[in-house]
């Protein structure tokens, strides 16, 4: 059983590349753990809900624009950045009116 006050609603699963956060959609009644890889995935949860509060979206932003920029190629600087801003434009997209997952997301962007 997962013990949900030892549980970070958002986190990062270093080790294998992946966000991880609490289902807010499946509370109360049940504590689901998702591994997230894909920028689909991460969109998903945030267009979803199934992360909640201004701060975890954010820190799942980030985390995903992150998850992103570890599968772009860093060998050509242009096509990196790229990539990039199309990453942060297609998680921007989960929530247009989410003022910390903007921020988050350029945030990022910017120290790239």
């Amino acid at each position: 059983m997962i013990d949900v006050l030892k549980t970070d609603t958002v986190s990062l699963d270093e080790e294998n590349n992946a966000l991880v956060i609490i289902d807010q959609t499946r509370l109360p009644n049940e504590v689901v753990l998702l591994s997230l890889k894909r920028q689909e995935e991460i969109r998903d949860a945030i267009y979803q809900l199934k992360v909640r509060g201004a701060p975890a979206i954010g820190v799942a932003a980030a985390f995903g624009l992150y998850l992103a920029s570890l599968e772009l190629s860093s060998e050509n600087h242009e096509a990196f950045f790229d990539g990039l801003e199309h990453a942060r434009l297609y998680l921007a997209g989960a929530r247009p009116t989410a003022v910390n997952l903007f921020w988050a997301l350029n945030r990022m962007y910017e120290t790239a």
